[in-house]
């Protein structure tokens, strides 16, 4: 995974997290079309919507620190 995640670039990345905030089961947004719109009224952080979210979290962690050390490394390294 290391591999993976290390050899794509910063727009990558933030197509990536985009389309975890459109997905269904983030709760992040309600979909109109192609337009990914803020839910109406406040939105509640539920245990449910904890427990569904945070390996999601976990990953998209793990998956900045692999990132952040290859562009420290790249940029270190002489």
């Amino acid at each position: 995974m290391k591999t993976k995640w290390s050899s794509s670039d910063p727009s990558d990345w933030a197509n990536e997290s985009f389309a975890i905030s459109e997905a269904e089961k983030t709760g992040y947004c309600v979909m109109h079309g192609s337009s990914c719109d803020r839910p109406e009224g406040s939105v509640t952080i539920s245990t449910e919507y904890l427990a569904a979210n945070e390996p999601i979290v976990k990953e998209q962690l793990q998956r900045a620190g692999v990132r952040l050390a290859a562009l420290l490394d790249s940029i270190f390294a002489d």
